[in-house]
C-alpha cells in the first residue's frame, strides 16, 4: 500500500505538464520568445493558494482523527455505562455491543467507499435501534443512569455526522480548481527566461539548465497539487496520511467478556 500510495503522485496530471513544459520550452526558442519575468508572481499566483490549500486539508484529516477517536470511545462509554446498570445481563451487553460495532463497519463503509446519502440514512436508521435496545430495559436504570445511557449515545451519533460533513465539506472547490489552472499556465511562465541558441533544438549548457529548471518547478507544483488531492479524503485508504481507521476501531477484544 506505501509504495501504491508513493506512486501516486505520478499521475496523468504529473506526465501532462511535464510534456507541457517541453513542449513551451522549445516554442518559445523557435519563436525567440524571451520575456522578462518576476518569478516572484509564482509565489502570489499559485504557491500561496496551493499552501493554503495543503494546510485546509491536512486541518480536515487532524479534526477527523479526532473525532472518530471521540466516535469510538463513546461506543465504550455507552457499552459500559449500560452493563454497570444492576439486572443488566450478558446478552443484553453483547446485543447492544455488537449493534454499536455494526454501525461502526456502516460508517467505516461509508467512508472508505464512494457512498450516497442513502448509505448514510441506514446508519440514521440504527439510532433508533440503539434507543429501542435502551428503552425496553428502561425500567432497570434510574433517572441518573437513563439520562447518562441518552447522553452518551447522542454524542456517539453526533460524531458521526460531524465525521460525514468533513466527508462531504472538502476544501473549497473554486479553490482547487484555480490552482490546478494556474498550474497548467505556469510553464509558460517559467520557460520565459529561455536561453536562445543557434537552433530550436541545439541545447547548450545554460538552455539545459533552464528546461530543467522549469521541468522541476511543474513536477513540484504538480505533485504539490496531487499530495493535496491525496490528503483531501482521508477516509479511503489511498494515501500514505489516511485514518489508519484499523488501527483505531472498536473491535471484538474491547468486549467486557473478550475471551
Amino acid at each position: 500500500m506505501n509504495s501504491n500510495a508513493l506512486l501516486s503522485v505520478f499521475n496523468s496530471r504529473l506526465f501532462f505538464i511535464l510534456i507541457e513544459t517541453v513542449i513551451v520550452f522549445f516554442l518559445y526558442r523557435e519563436f525567440q520568445i524571451n520575456i522578462d519575468f518576476d518569478i516572484s508572481i509564482v509565489s502570489i499566483a499559485i504557491i500561496f493558494p496551493l499552501v493554503f490549500s495543503i494546510t485546509s486539508a491536512y486541518q480536515r484529516r487532524q479534526e477527523a482523527i479526532g473525532l472518530f477517536l471521540d466516535f469510538r470511545n463513546k461506543i465504550i462509554d455507552l457499552t459500559n455505562i449500560f452493563y454497570a446498570v444492576d439486572k443488566i445481563e450478558e446478552k443484553d451487553y453483547a446485543l447492544l455491543f455488537n449493534k454499536l460495532k455494526g454501525i461502526q463497519t456502516s460508517l467505516i463503509n461509508y467512508l472508505e467507499n464512494e457512498s450516497s446519502k442513502e448509505d448514510f440514512e441506514q446508519i440514521r436508521q440504527q439510532r433508533k435501534d440503539v434507543l429501542r435496545i435502551i428503552d425496553n430495559r428502561k425500567q432497570l436504570f434510574n433517572e441518573r443512569e437513563k439520562d447518562s445511557l441518552i447522553r452518551v449515545k447522542n454524542e456517539l451519533f453526533l460524531s458521526a455526522e460531524k465525521i460525514r460533513g468533513i466527508k462531504i465539506h472538502g476544501t473549497p472547490i473554486s479553490l482547487k480548481r484555480y490552482c490546478l489552472i494556474f498550474i497548467y499556465f505556469s510553464p509558460l511562465l517559467f520557460n520565459t527566461q529561455t536561453i536562445i541558441d543557434k537552433t530550436p533544438f541545439d541545447l547548450s549548457v545554460e538552455s539545459g539548465f533552464s528546461l530543467l529548471f522549469s521541468l522541476l518547478m511543474s513536477f513540484v507544483l504538480m505533485a504539490l497539487y496531487n499530495v493535496q488531492d491525496y490528503i483531501e479524503n482521508p477516509f479511503d485508504q489511498k494515501g500514505l496520511d489516511d485514518l489508519k481507521i484499523d488501527a483505531i476501531k472498536v473491535n471484538g477484544q474491547e468486549s467486557l467478556f473478550h475471551d
